[in-house]
């Protein structure tokens, strides 16, 4: 069985248009679902690769793991998506 991939999906908006950062993300997104945006089946917002990094503190995907949380966003993110790729290897690209 195969996950269907929401990027094939074609919609009618209705009233204002949301986004999503694991279908359309943006520089910036702070805690954006690991490989959000990539081509194929990596980039499937439904499929194993992509998962949010959730906040410091949250044992959702992924152990708490104890430690400074930065005043930088742009740290902390790269320190919660570096914490879920432990726990979550599927997350990490695979080498070309």
């Amino acid at each position: 069985m195969s996950v269907m991939d929401p990027r094939d999906v074609t919609d009618t908006q209705v009233g204002t248009k949301l986004r999503d950062a694991a279908v359309d993300p943006s520089a910036g997104d702070f805690l954006a679902p690991t490989n959000a945006g990539e081509v194929g089946e990596l980039g499937n917002p439904h499929g194993p690769s992509v998962v949010s990094p959730e906040i410091h503190g949250s044992e959702g995907v992924r152990p708490i793991r104890p430690g400074d949380v930065s005043g930088v966003a742009a740290t902390q993110d790269a320190a919660e998506h570096e914490h879920l790729a432990t726990w979550q290897p599927e997350t990490v690209p695979p080498e070309v």
